[in-house]
């Protein structure tokens, strides 16, 4: 078992190098082509991730206003139902009034409450995109960076007599 182990080890570090020279392209830097492939769809998949977040971003906004409105609807409902109750001094003391008055009140309570648990997860969800969106920018800006560096070093003669490696 020791063996199979030693062998692929073995024959790892005598076919990387040959596998690295031969796919590189003649009078570039072997691995430069790798790394640049890498960083590229690293960014694009940054870029991707991005797009979602803002997407996703605009999509809440979307349902935060809905969310709302259809609050504000219910409440103004609720609202009608009790204004069409009288006042208990003109009617005189009815208990059933009275409990469909206190259902309103409470409903309508309800609803305000609502309204502001919607805005706090609004609220929440946009910073949390906002901080993720910001951390995947950095990252992606790092890297656009990087490959243009490369690609500058690509592109730029090398000195005679010096090495890369």
């Amino acid at each position: 078992m020791n063996e199979n182990k030693k062998e692929r080890k073995k024959n790892r570090d005598i076919a990387s190098p040959a596998t690295a020279e031969d796919m590189a392209p003649a009078g570039s830097n072997p691995g430069s082509s790798d790394v640049t492939g890498i960083l590229d769809e690293r960014i694009r998949n940054l870029r991707e991730a991005i797009e979602e977040i803002d997407a996703a971003l605009a999509h809440r906004k979307v349902l935060n206003v809905r969310f709302l409105e259809q609050i504000d609807r219910e409440a103004e409902e609720v609202k009608r139902h009790l204004n069409m109750l009288q006042a208990p001094w003109k009617t005189g003391f009815y208990p059933e009034v009275e409990f469909l008055r206190l259902s309103f009140h409470k409903s309508l309570t309800s609803r305000a409450k609502e309204s502001r648990t919607e805005q706090l997860k609004y609220w929440e969800n946009n910073v949390n995109l906002a901080k993720e969106r910001r951390k995947f920018l950095d990252e992606y800006k790092a890297l656009v960076g990087m490959r243009r560096r490369l690609s500058r070093n690509d592109i730029l003669p090398r000195p005679e007599g010096r090495s890369t490696s």
